[in-house]
């Protein structure tokens, strides 16, 4: 059996999928619907989410949409990725401190806005270069004994595609982890699925098809499918705000192949989707 922790949340194979709810603070994002582009706007979003049933929220500042679909805004640097993720987690935490069990995850690759967050209270840290950017992360999580969610990457994210290299390379993250004194079971897995520069869209409907494969990694394994150009490919080229029903199709796909996390745009249709999914899968 796979069970392990994000943040208090309980997760894994004993549990129901687990659905995260993702606010974007870049107006860079490839869904704009999804931006929160003031502190008023954050705390909005954050309650709807809870109120439609998000086990979490997670939050991030560095946009990494496509630049070769999207077209290529700035990334930002350290010191304004900490300054807008400083405001964001304040509110955030804020928020969510009237519910118990909702976990507040940061998107970051860098040790400084991870350090920052966890000492804020943030229990969470999704890593989407692996500890491959900076692997001091690593030691911050340990310290804070807070979870971490590691995407696939060589050194930068989504450079890996092929379903023997991402688990090659996701072991490795796990294994510098380990080492750096995080508990495995606030480790979890995530396969990289994006239109990533360096890779193909075609490469999603492989990883998807293909996740039982991750478990013989001993965590849980968590997806971020929502609104992704691969879904959009299949819709005759649909843009963001026409992959609803496409990513809720990709979801359930990827629940009977085992994931364990849903991270999401849209929280109530994913959590109806998901929850009449199981059903049926445990009946």
């Amino acid at each position: 059996m796979i069970n392990g922790f994000l943040g208090n949340l309980q997760i894994g194979d004993n549990y129901p999928a687990r659905i995260i709810g993702v606010v974007n603070l870049s107006e860079a994002s490839f869904f704009g619907s999804s931006v929160a582009s003031s502190q008023n706007e954050l705390q909005i979003s954050i309650e709807k989410m809870i109120k439609d049933g998000a086990n979490g929220i997670d939050i991030g500042a560095q946009s990494t949409r496509p630049i070769q679909i999207y077209g290529g805004k700035s990334r930002l640097n350290e010191n304004q990725e900490l300054g807008i993720v400083k405001k964001a987690v304040r509110v955030s935490l804020d928020v969510l401190s009237s519910y118990d069990e909702i976990v507040l995850s940061v998107d970051t690759t860098k040790k400084s806005v991870a350090e920052y967050s966890l000492k804020a209270g943030v229990r969470v840290i999704n890593d989407i270069s692996g500890f491959k950017k900076e692997k001091e992360i690593a030691k911050c999580i340990a310290e804070f004994d807070a979870s971490v969610v590691l995407m696939a990457a060589k050194s930068e994210p989504g450079d890996v595609y092929e379903i023997n290299d991402i688990l090659h390379e996701l072991q490795k993250s796990l294994s510098i982890g380990v080492e750096a004194g995080i508990k495995k079971q606030n480790m979890l897995v995530d396969p990289g699925i994006g239109s990533w520069e360096a890779r193909d869209f075609k490469h999603d409907y492989s990883i998807i098809k293909n996740l039982k494969k991750f478990r013989k990694l001993e965590t849980p394994i968590y997806v971020g499918i929502s609104r992704k150009t691969s879904i959009g490919k299949i819709l005759d080229e649909a843009p963001p705000e026409e992959r609803l029903y496409g990513s809720l199709g990709a979801t359930i796909v990827a629940i009977v192949n085992g994931a364990h996390v849903i991270r999401t745009h849209d929280v109530k249709p994913t959590l109806e989707a998901v929850k009449v999914a199981e059903t049926i899968l445990n009946y």
